[in-house]
C-alpha cells in the first residue's frame, strides 16, 4: 500500500504506531469516523474520499449502523477490506464488492465465554481469538 490512497472507517488503536513503523506516509491515509479524534475526519468525509481511495478498510460495525451499503458505493473503485472481530464470515461480501475479510477465528470457546462473563473486551484477543485474512 506504499504510495496509495488509502482510508480506513472506523478507529483502530494503534494505527499511527503501524504507519510510523512502517515508513508510510500518513498524508496518503484518511482516517473516517462517527466521533473523530486528532486528525480523523467526520463520517461526512466519506462521500468524497473513498471515491479517491485505492484501498478502504471499513469497520464490520458499519453492518450494525446500517452504513455499509452507501460505503461500498462510494469505494467501487478500491480494494475493499471489511473487518473486525464482529465480522459476519460469508463469501457473499464479494458479490457485494468486498475483496478481503479481516476478522477473528475462535480458537477457545471456553476462552471466549470466559472473557464474556468477566466482560474482559480486548482481553479477548490475547488467547481465545486469532486474526484472520482471507482473499475473496
Amino acid at each position: 500500500m506504499h504510495g496509495k490512497q488509502v482510508s480506513v472507517i472506523g478507529r483502530y488503536p494503534g494505527l499511527e504506531i503501524l504507519l510510523k513503523q512502517n515508513d508510510i506516509n500518513p498524508e496518503l491515509w484518511t482516517i473516517i469516523e462517527k466521533n473523530p479524534q486528532g486528525n480523523d475526519y467526520p463520517d461526512v468525509a466519506a462521500y468524497y474520499y473513498l471515491s479517491e481511495s485505492d484501498w478502504v478498510f471499513i469497520t464490520a460495525s458499519s453492518i450494525v449502523n446500517k452504513t455499509l451499503p452507501m460505503l461500498l458505493e462510494r469505494c467501487k473503485d478500491a480494494n475493499v477490506v471489511l473487518m473486525g472481530p464482529s465480522l459476519p464470515w460469508s463469501a457473499v461480501w464479494k458479490e457485494l464488492g468486498v475483496n478481503y475479510l479481516a476478522g477473528v477465528e475462535v480458537l477457545s470457546l471456553s476462552g471466549v465465554q470466559e472473557v464474556v462473563m468477566q466482560a474482559g473486551g480486548t482481553q479477548l484477543f490475547e488467547g481465545p481469538v486469532a486474526y484472520k485474512i482471507l482473499a475473496l
